[in-house]
Parts: structure tokens; C-alpha cells; sequence
């Protein structure tokens, strides 16, 4: 009072009232400080600006914050934040100029009056995994039992389109405690990961990840997946598994993160134990939170939320592509997708177009309290092309699924790789990226098997980016025919195609790892045209395939052919489908 304009008494006038909480009397105190001794202290810009830009006076904020960086007499240590501040500026600026498009719709059936949260879809679109909020009785306490709400973990079967079921409440083993959800699954739909919370005598609520394996058709009781990843005292959640089932990530506050909540991941051990969990880094996460992790079928982009990287306000919605082992910089998916709200919880369908999340903030168009919600992803934040090629091995005879080898050959660099096959049922599942894999080869290989392989374009996959394969697993019998399959010819020609020559090489394999074999190619057509003409056809289709062999080291000893033309149909020509049946090129088995 006595000196208006003593330096000195205007900063600490300005630090008590920021201790009483009086912000703007802080801001005016040390503003009117620094006009009359703009060196008083450099660590005042700091403040200054820090405490007008969270009050949202963002520009005078930003200016005192670049006086602090071009002060030679300033306290470096305080140079990383006020630097992310910039950036965070920067960065809003550039997403609200720039905003996306964004469409949320509900997903009907499975979006209820009920709540449904913590949703997951398969990569293979099969299923939808979510827990929804019941009210139901308990059937033991007879007529008079009093009306409970539970969540219960919950699937929803795929109807095509676009659309599912409404779902139903998983069986047993699930659904006998509460808090079970929050689930992953990998592309054989085979391998679930969970999280279950429990309430301990100390009234600490534990949150774990476990694990459940399904076999003939029936889920594993749900086991903890080790004292090495979940931790007594810590909180470990939010699974999602990769396609393959190798890799885990998780969101979890153990201590020794970055900060806060971090998301770490585990690798597969060969003996099917998992790793340690390692933190993502630096890279991915913050000082603050980063949560939900989402890593897509293409095993290489992930999805997360983070308060810590710079965004709209609250928690935005992040991806980040791992390239040659070490993962790019976080990109914001954008505005208003993000918006001053807590977004958590993304996940994204296996073609990229689609992304999903849980909201109950969307009530003029949702159906009632917590709903699913999708819409269109933004081409500059879609995943890689994928394509998950499934489908199924019909044994034929006694042939064990757990001798067959399924393999997928890269035509481009001639690499192999097997494919699990889920025991009991011939069930199998895998992605290939489009861009690396477009030319694919399956082939199933046992010993005494007959041949059979397909040829898959990866870049002309079917519904939302999956591709069905099924196959026949079957002894070698003398006199009995085996098709090969994709061997096609354009109409009235007798010319191979790429696709023709990719299997018939493979053919070739085949034959020179079973010496002993000799076989008749056969050539039989449909009945539509000139029987004599289909006859001739026929006759010099096989031998396209029987000179392509012979000229590919295949003894012509070996080596039969015929054409049989329209005589020989194993359908009735009475649909495309029948008709596309008795085009086919075969082999039958003359010794082995």
C-alpha cells in the first residue's frame, strides 16, 4: 500500500493471492510487476503465462511463454513445459482448422435402452464382445427374490451387412463373478483375453488380465496370466491381443512407467508362457495417462487414448505405426472425433474403414444410455490393407488334424509360413498384408495325402476384407479324383493364367516329394455349347497342364491326360454354381 510500485511487494501481493486461489489478482499482480521491471525474474513469464493459458487467455499466454524461452537468464528446467505448451497450442490450432469427417451411427441390435460398454469385434467380423447391464432375478431365491442389476460379458453373432444379433450372455465358465469384460480375441476367434476385478479384504479393487482357450467348441475356465504380469497391489487391464496371438498389450499404473497409467506388452514365449511386460517407451507413452490400447489385425498400428500427448482437451484418441521395430510418433486422429471430452475405448474394423467406440455422451442419437457407436475411420488414419483368410479342413478318411501341416506361401519371395490349426475342429485363421502378400498360395501337406492347395489374390478379399478357404484333407487312392483348384481358362482358350501356373508348380512340388506317384490330368467342362467342341476342349486343357509339367522336370513317364468334355459331370448343369462345379481340371491317382 505504502509503494504501489515496488516490484517486490507486486510478486509476492501476486503469490499469496495465487495460494489463496485468487487467479486473476495473481495474474494482474504480476503482470503490473513486470511492466514496471520486465527483468525481475525470468521464471515469472513462466508462470504467467502458464496460469493465463490454462484460464483460457491462450494468446497472452503463449506470448509471455516465448519471452521465457528468449531469456538468456532463465531457469532451463522449466523449458520442456513451456515448450509442450506451444506445441499443444500448436496443435489444437491445426485440428480445429482442420477438422474430419465424422458420421457416428449406432450399431443397431447390439445398442439397447440397457447400458453396453467395453466392446470388442473380432477380426474376422464373426463376433462382437461387450458387457451389458441386466436386470435379472436370482433364480434360487424363489418367487419373491428381489431384482438385481448386473453386468454380464456378453457376444453377439454376426448377420451380415453390417449388422449382429443382439447377443447373448457368454456361458460358463463366464459370468460367475461380476466385473468380467474388456475383452480381446485373436483371429481364430480361439484365444480370449479378459479382465477380472476382484474387491480385496482391504477394499482395494484388483483388476487382472486373464486368459480362456476354446476347445471343441467350449471355453477354458479363465486362468490369471502369472504373478509376473499381474502385480497384488496394481491395476492391469484393457487386453487386446494381436491376430496371431503373439503379442499382448495392456494398460496398467505399475510403478516404474513414464507416469501415471503406461501401456506395456508381452511376447509369447515357444513353450506358450509369456514374457515380462515391457513398457512401449517414451514414444507412445507420457508422463501422464495413456490407456485402451487397441493393436489392429495388421500387427503394426495402434490405437490409444493419452491426456499426456498434445490433443483437443481431456483424453484423445492416438495411432501409431511401429515400422521396422520401433514405433512413429503419435499422430491425433482428429477433430471433432477428439474433442474437449474424454475419448477411450477405439477399436477399428480389419478392412480400416470403420472405428468404434462406447459412448453414453451421444443421447440424440443413440438408444439409450451406454450404446456402440460407428463410423467411418479418415483415410490418413486407417491401418495397413489386410486380409484375414479363415475357413476350415474336411478330413476326408483318417487323416488327424495334428499331423496336417497348412502353410501360406509368399509368391513374391517364396517364403512359407505355417498356420495353426485349431485341433478337433480343422478350424484355422490368418491375415496377410495386401501390399506384401497380394499373390498367395495355401497348401495343405501330410504324408500320404493327396495334393491340394488354392490360390488366394489378397487384394480381392470378400466381405470387409475376408477371404473363406476351405479344404479337403484326403488320403491318396488309386482311381479316386482330386481337384486342382483355380486352374480356370478363359472361355474357349486352353491358355494357362498366372494363377494356373503358381498351383501347377506347386502340383510339380508335390510330385517330385512323391516319386512313387503317377498321374492322369483330366480336362471336363460344363454342358453349355458344342459337345464336340467341349470334348476338343477339354482334351487340350489337359494337356496344357501335362506339357507345363513335363517341361518343368516332371518325367513324362508320370504323367498322364484326358478330356472328357461334357461326359463326366460330378453335378446336375442346372445352376452357375453346378455348371462352375464340372469345369474343373483334375488329377486322378494311377499308382503311388
Amino acid at each position: 500500500k505504502e509503494d504501489p510500485q515496488n516490484p517486490h511487494g507486486l510478486y509476492l501481493e501476486g503469490e499469496y493471492e495465487l495460494r489463496r486461489g485468487t487467479l486473476s489478482k495473481t495474474t494482474a499482480s504480476w503482470q503490473k510487476c513486470l511492466e514496471i521491471c520486465p527483468e525481475y525474474r525470468a521464471e515469472l513469464y513462466f508462470f504467467l503465462g502458464v496460469i493465463l493459458y490454462e484460464t483460457g487467455q491462450e494468446e497472452a499466454g503463449k506470448d509471455y511463454l516465448r519471452q521465457f524461452l528468449n531469456n538468456p537468464d532463465r531457469d532451463k528446467g522449466f523449458d520442456k513445459d513451456a515448450k509442450a505448451i506451444l506445441k499443444e497450442s500448436e496443435v489444437l490450432q491445426e485440428l480445429l482448422e482442420n477438422p474430419v469427417s465424422y458420421n457416428p451411427e449406432p450399431v443397431l441390435a447390439i445398442s439397447t435402452p440397457r447400458d453396453e460398454y467395453l466392446a470388442i469385434i473380432s477380426p474376422d467380423n464373426a463376433y462382437c464382445f461387450f458387457t451389458r447391464k441386466e436386470k435379472v432375478f436370482d433364480k434360487y431365491d424363489g418367487p419373491g427374490a428381489a431384482e438385481q442389476i448386473v453386468e454380464q460379458f456378453t457376444v453377439a453373432s454376426y448377420l451380415g451387412n453390417g449388422l449382429y444379433d443382439e447377443g447373448k450372455p457368454m456361458p460358463d465358465p463366464f459370468n460367475t463373478t461380476f466385473n468380467q469384460g474388456g475383452a480381446s480375441v485373436t483371429a481364430n476367434n480361439n484365444e480370449l483375453f479378459l479382465t477380472i476385478c476382484a474387491t480385496g479384504k482391504d477394499g482395494y479393487n484388483n483388476c487382472d488380465l486373464y486368459y480362456s482357450k476354446r476347445e471343441y467348441g467350449n471355453w477354458s475356465i479363465p486362468i490369471n496370466l502369472g504373478k509376473h504380469i499381474n502385480n497384488p497391489d496394481t491395476w492391469e487391464s484393457q487386453a487386446s491381443i494381436s491376430a496371431d496371438g503373439q503379442t499382448l498389450y495392456f494398460a496398467s499404473d505399475r510403478p516404474g512407467g513414464k507416469g501415471g497409467t503406461d501401456i506395456y506388452k508381452c511376447s509369447r514365449n515357444t513353450d506358450g508362457s509369456w514374457s515380462s511386460p515391457e513398457n512401449l517407451g517414451g514414444t507412445i507413452n507420457t508422463d501422464k495417462d495413456e490407456k485402451s490400447p487397441f493393436i489392429h489385425s495388421d500387427s503394426q498400428t495402434l490405437y490409444f487414448s493419452s491426456n499426456g500427448h498434445p490433443g483437443v482437451g481431456g483424453f484423445d484418441i492416438f495411432l501409431s505405426k511401429n515400422r521396422d521395430g520401433k514405433w512413429e510418433t503419435p499422430r491425433n486422429i482428429g477433430y471433432p472425433i477428439n474433442s474437449e471430452k474424454d475419448e477411450v475405448g477405439l477399436f477399428v474394423s480389419l478392412d480400416g474403414q470403420k472405428g468404434y467406440f462406447n459412448s453414453n455422451k451421444l443421447k440424440k442419437i443413440g438408444v439409450g444410455g451406454w450404446d456402440l457407436f460407428s463410423f467411418e475411420m479418415p483415410n490418413n488414419v486407417r491401418p495397413e490393407d489386410v486380409t484375414l483368410i479363415k475357413g476350415a479342413l474336411a478330413s476326408n478318411g483318417d487323416v488327424p488334424y495334428d499331423d496336417v501341416k497348412l502353410t501360406v506361401k509368399n509368391l513374391k519371395t517364396n517364403t512359407e509360413q505355417s498356420i495353426n490349426i485349431e485341433a478337433g475342429t480343422g478350424n484355422y485363421a490368418q491375415v496377410v498384408r495386401k501390399d506384401e502378400q497380394a499373390d498367395i498360395i495355401l497348401k495343405v501337406e501330410k504324408e500320404g495325402a493327396a495334393f491340394n492347395s488354392k490360390f488366394i489374390d489378397a487384394n480381392e478379399s470378400g466381405e470387409e476384407g475376408v477371404v473363406t478357404a476351405d479344404f479337403d484333407v484326403s488320403p491318396m487312392e488309386i482311381g479316386k479324383e482330386y481337384r486342382l483348384n483355380d486352374i480356370n481358362f478363359a472361355t474357349s482358350s486352353f491358355e494357362l493364367d498366372r494363377k494356373a501356373k503358381f498351383i501347377i508348380d506347386e502340383f510339380i512340388i508335390f510330385m517330385k516329394a512323391n516319386p512313387q506317384v503317377r498321374v492322369d490330368i483330366q480336362g471336363h467342362t460344363d454342358n453349355v455349347g458344342n459337345p464336340q467342341e467341349n470334348q476338343k476342349l477339354s482334351v487340350n486343357r489337359a494337356q496344357s497342364v501335362y506339357n507345363y509339367m513335363v517341361s518343368n522336370g516332371i518325367a513324362p513317364n508320370r504323367l498322364q491326360h484326358h478330356g472328357y468334355g461334357e461326359n463326366r459331370p460330378i453335378a446336375n448343369n442346372d445352376s452357375p454354381i453346378n455348371r462352375a462345379k464340372n469345369r474343373r481340371t483334375v488329377f486322378v491317382i494311377v499308382s503311388k
